[in-house]
């Protein structure tokens, strides 16, 4: 009977630790998340509430030009080069020059951009169900479900 109560318990525990790990690993998903503060906004893709982001957008004020920041790395790396990046999404497609930066803190490279004036930019992220980004020969799938409802304040804000 002893141990039949510690099998019981036993797998009440392991149970226990198995749904733990599912709502763990369900709020440790990749998805668009959209903010706004201060006149400026920003849309990422990548987990809430952490520093882990695939693509980030922003803008500092209306009119501003919407930055690109991309953590990627080219191989060779070079701190100040230039790389172009395609981003793509059904039949529209934004192309945009990028200056990569080493962040020595986090050991991470970025490229960083800015669309040019007029991109449209609710089109690319509500006109496919991918956004594809392209470096090059290499390619970075992202899916676009999520992403116009969390940047409608940077849709706003920035008015593209």
């Amino acid at each position: 009977m002893a141990s039949r109560s510690l099998c019981i318990v036993g797998l009440l525990v392991c149970l226990g630790a198995l749904v733990t790990a599912t709502l763990v690993s369900a709020e440790e998903t990749l998805d668009w998340h959209g903010w706004s503060a201060d006149g400026s906004a920003q849309l990422v893709y990548g987990i809430a509430e952490s520093d882990h982001v695939l693509l980030s957008f922003s803008c500092e004020q209306s009119g501003a030009p919407i930055r690109i920041v991309y953590p990627y790395e080219p191989k060779p790396a070079r701190d100040g080069g230039a790389y172009d990046v395609t981003l793509k999404a059904g039949k529209q497609t934004l192309a945009l020059r990028t200056t990569g930066t080493r962040l020595d803190m986090d050991d991470l490279f970025i490229l960083e951009g800015a669309l040019q004036k007029g991109a449209d930019l609710v089109s690319l992220l509500t006109g496919g169900e991918t956004l594809v980004m392209s470096v090059g020969k290499d390619v970075t799938e992202l899916p676009l479900k999520g992403a116009a409802t969390a940047g409608s304040a940077l849709f706003e804000i920035c008015g593209r």
